[in-house]
């Protein structure tokens, strides 16, 4: 997924967008375009932005967002690791039989 923005955009209705479309990478568990996206966010937020309502407002959806990123994210690392505890645990019952 492409995220294509205009020019005249203020850089936190890009962070914005690029949010959104990684919380859609996130569903879809293309981790990759999310680490990439990440990248091209991250800039974007660390710039001074305006303290009007908007901007505020603007800011606190993107934190939103966050926050079910990272539940999105952590969900997933969880089930790999339990994948990886009971692969793990067959190659350890495996050895044990073999050394019997």
């Amino acid at each position: 997924m492409i995220v294509t923005l205009a020019p005249k955009e203020s850089s936190l209705v890009q962070a914005l967008a690029i949010t959104r479309t990684m919380l859609a990478a996130a569903h879809a568990q293309d981790w990759d375009q999310l680490s990439a996206l990440e990248a091209t966010r991250e800039p974007l937020l660390r710039r001074q932005h305006p303290t009007d309502a908007a901007s505020h407002a603007q800011l606190g959806e993107v934190l939103a967002y966050d926050r079910e990123l990272q539940a999105l994210v952590g969900q997933a690392r969880d089930a790999v690791a339990r994948q990886w505890q009971r692969e793990n645990g067959r190659a350890q019952a495996i050895a044990a039989y073999g050394q019997s």
